[in-house]
């Protein structure tokens, strides 16, 4: 499997390992990824080896005058994706990228998907063949799944993520959340369009405090974040607390798993939540959430757990929403129009009418034995 990152995109194709490994257990399923991504297939059960691109350290080395040492570790990282012979490789990403790691990988039949654009982007289609799209208003779950369908020759359901956390992991996220009930914030996203002003998510902390809840902020740190999550903080006041830079991937999605609701931009971190069985308020303003809203585990009180379309999408509704645009030439209205008040009602919303599903729901039951 050919799939370099965002850490949103990861997560989209974990339900294809799942599918894939349910299907044919006796498949052996190896992985292509990028260090900063890596952390979240870390031990995966269904996983026979991850193989890690270090781009950080390519980058460091090739910022530091060492471009020779560069071109020696992609050396070596191809000499390793060479070393095997797989029956199939698939392109999970559809760009340049991932498209020469598919063409270099040693296999019979190399497929691709159509990914969040329905086509196969910047030549990688040259590298793999692209499995047509039938829906347009497929979710990128499910176009991943369409991949799975083709290898197989019989159509496959969403099972799971198989994404696992191990009881340590837990315990560390247990630890630094602390016990009473929380909302868990995350605020941020790689797009400048994509977030949401620091003043309504401080509103929407006010407001959440005022229903009962303590506010648990994350994100990945640095001095932009930080200012971001003081205003957050001022308020929640003395029912705010800050996790910015203290949790690894594996870490945030235990503590996701263990709030009562996340609140979050659409952004790699929203889908962990999502993919834990979180019940999630996603903030969505340029992007597309029919095809990259939240998705994963549900449950509905009285009904069997299912995997699907889960959580909220909560925006704003102009007539230029998707533009899928990383900036904004009138100044991001989708952002600015959406309310506070709707934000924590679909978040209040949620609480009351989706129970924890997945591993939220396993650590639901646990608290409550």
């Amino acid at each position: 499997m050919v799939l370099f990152g965002r850490i949103g995109d990861v997560v989209f194709t974990l339900p294809s390992v799942a599918a894939l490994a349910k299907a044919r257990p006796d498949l052996s399923i190896d992985w292509i990824v990028e260090d900063r991504c890596a952390d979240l297939l870390s031990g995966h059960p269904l996983l026979r080896d991850v193989i890690r691109f270090e781009r950080s350290r390519l980058t460091a080395l090739k910022k530091s005058g060492h471009p020779l040492r560069a071109l020696g570790e992609i050396g070596r990282l191809v000499k390793r994706l060479r070393s095997r012979r797989y029956d199939a490789v698939l392109d999970f990403q559809g760009l340049l990228k991932s498209g020469v790691a598919t063409g270099l990988a040693r296999g019979a039949l190399k497929l691709g998907s159509p990914s969040t654009y329905g086509r196969m982007r910047e030549g990688s289609a040259f590298f793999s063949r692209m499995v047509p799209l039938p829906d347009a208003g497929l979710h990128l779950v499910e176009r991943h799944l369409l991949v799975v369908r083709e290898l197989l020759g019989r159509p496959v359901e969403p099972v799971s993520s198989g994404l696992t956390i191990s009881p340590h992991e837990i315990r560390s996220a247990r630890e630094k959340a602390g016990s009473d009930p929380f909302v868990l914030i995350h605020p941020f996203a790689s797009w400048e369009t994509r977030n949401w002003p620091a003043d309504l998510w401080k509103k929407t902390a006010r407001e959440m405090v005022e229903r009962g809840f303590r506010v648990v902020v994350a994100g990945a740190g640095g001095p932009t974040q930080e200012e971001v999550v003081r205003r957050i903080l001022e308020g929640a006041g003395g029912r705010g607390h800050s996790l910015l830079g203290q949790l690894s991937l594996r870490e945030l999605a235990a503590v996701m798993a263990l709030s009562e609701a996340v609140l979050a931009v659409d952004s790699g971190p929203m889908h962990i939540a999502a993919s834990a069985g979180a019940r999630v308020v996603a903030l969505f303003g340029p992007t597309d959430p029919a095809r990259l809203g939240p998705f994963g585990p549900r449950k509905r009180p009285g009904e069997g757990e299912s995997y699907g379309r889960s959580g909220r999408v909560v925006a704003a509704g102009l007539p230029c929403q998707p533009c899928m645009l990383r900036r904004c030439p009138i100044g991001t209205p989708c952002q600015s129009e959406l309310s506070p008040t709707a934000v924590v009602e679909a978040a209040m919303s949620l609480i009351a009418s989706q129970e924890l599903a997945g591993l939220s729901g396993a650590l639901a039951r646990e608290r409550a034995s």
